[in-house]
């Protein structure tokens, strides 16, 4: 078989996934604050994953739901919010782990912080469906244009690395940054689907793990294609080395030291509890 050209972020190190910290060390720490985000990098992640949404008034934020009911002390919808009502939340106080107040990050934040920290690559999810629509997008594209990480060298270069479930924001994001790469996240039901992928344009495939313990040929086909893998969430060992041994690029983790640990050989010590 013909090995194809690498056409995407590949994994810092050639003998095992890179670990991308899911919403940061989120199973000890509230997910997508500064916190979660700078103890995953103390943890030794190589990538952060965060989720972006749009306020009222069309700031990207780091939010997964549409509403802050499950991470806030109040419940607001996120598209309805402006950004100062937003600010005003408690998104640390509601962790069995941390019990502590943290704030709303923007990701106009994040990636200040990130910016010290050039070596870690950030995996950024649009969330749809949305009342906005295409404009995440587009606040996304113009974020990353700020920074500078609109042009990079190459896919395998880039530090950004876009991610959505919806196709049609895949495709949109291609048409309005074509030099960051893109994955295409899939869930077991609808992993198959995931085939045309590549012909919007998406780099890395993005299947559950649950798709992969199903049918890890997956892997080696979308390879054949030239394409790489991420796979979402991975925070059992079994299933780590079932990455590792299939070659899937990135795993996303909810425990960046223990899959580090687990990835490189050792024994993995106990955690606190995951995160969805």
């Amino acid at each position: 078989m013909t090995v194809p050209v690498t056409t995407h972020p590949p994994s810092p190190v050639s003998t095992r996934s890179g670990v991308v910290a899911h919403r940061g060390a989120s199973a000890q720490f509230p997910e997508l604050t500064l916190v979660a985000f700078q103890q995953a990098l103390e943890q030794g992640a190589e990538a952060l994953e965060v989720d972006i949404r749009l306020t009222a008034d069309g700031v990207p934020v780091l939010l997964h739901d549409p509403r802050t009911t499950r991470v806030a002390d109040r419940d607001l919808w996120v598209h309805s919010s402006t950004l100062d009502q937003l600010a005003t939340l408690d998104l640390g106080s509601w962790h069995p782990v941390h019990r502590a107040p943290e704030p709303l990050l923007t990701l106009r934040s994040f990636l200040v912080m990130a910016e010290a920290f050039p070596q870690v690559r950030l995996f950024l999810e649009t969330k749809h469906p949305v009342p906005s629509g295409g404009r995440v997008e587009a606040a996304l594209r113009d974020e990353l244009r700020y920074f500078g990480m609109d042009r990079p060298a190459s896919f395998a270069d880039s530090r950004a690395v876009m991610m959505s479930f919806s196709v049609m924001a895949v495709r949109r994001f291609r048409q309005l940054a074509p030099e960051i790469p893109a994955v295409q996240l899939r869930e077991r039901r609808n992993v198959l689907k995931s085939w045309p992928a590549e012909g919007v344009g998406a780099q890395l495939m993005g299947p559950s793990i649950g798709a992969l313990r199903a049918r890890p040929w997956l892997v080696e086909y979308w390879r054949s294609r030239g394409m790489g893998t991420y796979c979402w969430t991975v925070d059992d060992p079994a299933d780590l080395l079932l990455c590792r041994d299939l070659g899937v690029d990135w795993v996303g983790t909810n425990v960046p030291s223990r899959a580090l640990t687990v990835l490189d050989g050792g024994v993995p010590r106990a955690e606190g509890p995951a995160a969805g």
